[in-house]
């Protein structure tokens, strides 16, 4: 790590801002760098320099003049085809950027979760549908309809359980957990949302995924 990046990651730690960080990475063409750094300070509830921190996001994926307005008119009437048409032209260097920031923004602008979920797997995966499933927008069975047909099944029973578990239905959770974990061979795929759900689990629940099987992992 550089010496100015060590300043700056210590001003921001110690109750700044990241934005300096993030400005400083796009200056030097790093762009990844730059959107992970601005990603990660915009997880905090008091983010500063939030709105400049977004507009980051734009720069750092490459996104063309109005992209956000795009964006917004999606979130207001969301669907498959309309996804295709906002992501058909995306450079294939800038795509992943692209599609993790769209997936952030689009959820902070209240975009329907469950057509967001479906679009935004539908070539791939990013650790942002983590934090969508999380959301409680999605329902649990939308989730574990993707999987239904995939080899990763027991990756999909666990972000279906992470949206149960959002929504408070402790039933479905320990299901849906039981069941990853009976593919013996990819189970480890599920410790993700395993882990997730087990650190925010109360006595009780916990108890519950013990007595099915499911691990402390």
């Amino acid at each position: 790590m550089r010496p100015d990046d060590r300043f700056l990651i210590r001003q921001w730690f110690n109750g700044g801002s990241a934005l300096p960080l993030v400005l400083q990475h796009l200056e030097e063409g790093r762009s990844d760098e730059a959107a992970i750094t601005a990603r990660l300070a915009l997880h905090f509830e008091d983010c500063a320099d939030r709105e400049a921190l977004e507009a980051t996001l734009l720069e750092s994926s490459s996104a063309p003049d109005g992209w956000l307005e795009a964006l917004e008119a999606f979130a207001k009437c969301p669907g498959e085809e309309r996804w295709k048409e906002l992501m058909s032209f995306v450079p294939e260097e800038v795509f992943y950027q692209r599609l993790r920031n769209t997936v952030m923004l689009l959820m902070k602008l209240g975009c329907d979760g469950n057509i967001l979920f479906r679009c935004a797997t539908r070539v791939g995966f990013t650790s942002d549908v983590f934090d969508l499933a999380a959301s409680g927008t999605v329902d649990p069975e939308v989730i574990e309809e993707r999987g239904s047909d995939s080899p990763a099944r027991a990756m999909w029973l666990g972000l279906a359980a992470q949206a149960s578990f959002a929504r408070g239905d402790r039933w479905n959770t320990v299901r849906l957990l039981r069941e990853a974990f009976s593919d013996e061979e990819n189970a480890f795929l599920a410790w993700a949302s395993t882990s997730e759900i087990r650190r925010e689990a109360d006595d009780a629940l916990n108890a519950e995924l013990d007595k099915v099987g499911v691990p402390r992992v």
